[in-house]
Order: structure tokens, then C-alpha cells, then sequence
């Protein structure tokens, strides 16, 4: 009787260091988004800082917070792409209207606003990159975060 079963077949070491490679360009490119997302994050919570009403000073922590945690753990590869059930609104829309609790809005300007929208937006959608082409997408939210964050910074007040 002869045995059919067949042995594994060791990968061909070329076909290992290709896959080496692309891991660490992967790992280069979540390297850079959580870079994005701590720098993102820190502009937030500048802004936050600013804030003369409690409310409006959670508000923005939390989305801070949020974009950080979003451009960092949030991205896993062979993840299901969803922001964790506990950040999922805190990089919302809110962020720009302030707590519902503090009266008028959250002091900033029109630019800051729009930056603080795109960045948050952005936060938001970093971890669905894992589900459609990582390599594809993950530079350009990455580069987007932080060209958003730099505008928002240069139209703060002087």
C-alpha cells in the first residue's frame, strides 16, 4: 500500500520575502496613520483647550479621543472595519454644534470647523480601509487627515 498523502510544500523563499515586504509596507502605512491621527488628535484637543464652556470642552476631548483611537487600534487587518461601538458618535457631526447642554456653539472659526469635520470624517472612515484595498486607501485618508489638521491649525485664531 502506498501512501497518498501528501506532504506541505515549503514556500519558496521568494514568494516569503514578497510577503515580508508587504507586510511591513502595511505595517509603514498604519504606522503613518496613527502618526496622522496623534497629530489630528492633538489639534483637537488644542481646540478643546480653548473651550470656556465644560460641554463644548468634553465634546471635543471625546472626539479626540475618537480620531486618535480611529487612526490607530481601530485599523486591523482581517478586522471587521467598524469603530468601536463606544466611539462611533463621538467624531460625529456633534463635534462642531458642541454639548446640546452648553448654550451657544463651541468657539471656533469657520475654518477650524470645516477642518474639524473633515478630520473627524476621516477618523471615522480609517478603519473600513481594511475591508476594500489598505494600500490603496489608508495614503490617502492618511494624507487628507493631515493636510485637514494643518488648515484647521493655520486658521485658528493668531
Amino acid at each position: 500500500m502506498t501512501n497518498t498523502t501528501a506532504l506541505p510544500v515549503a514556500a519558496e523563499p521568494a514568494a516569503e520575502d514578497e510577503d515580508q515586504d508587504q507586510q511591513h509596507a502595511v505595517n509603514d502605512l498604519i504606522a503613518a496613520a496613527g502618526g496622522a491621527g496623534r497629530k489630528a488628535a492633538g489639534w483637537v484637543r488644542e481646540l478643546a483647550a480653548r473651550q470656556t464652556r465644560p460641554g463644548h470642552r468634553t465634546v471635543l476631548e471625546r472626539a479626540a479621543d475618537a480620531v486618535e483611537q480611529a487612526a490607530g487600534r481601530e485599523i486591523v487587518p482581517g478586522g471587521e472595519g467598524l469603530l468601536d461601538e463606544e466611539l462611533a458618535y463621538d467624531p460625529g457631526a456633534g463635534v462642531v454644534t458642541g454639548s446640546v447642554l452648553a448654550d451657544g456653539l463651541p468657539e471656533l472659526s469657520t475654518g477650524e470647523r470645516i477642518a474639524l469635520i473633515t478630520v473627524c470624517a476621516l477618523a471615522a472612515a480609517l478603519p473600513r480601509t481594511v475591508l476594500n484595498d489598505l494600500t490603496r486607501e489608508l495614503p490617502v485618508i492618511t494624507a487628507t487627515m493631515d493636510a485637514a489638521t494643518e488648515t484647521g491649525r493655520s486658521a485658528g485664531p493668531r
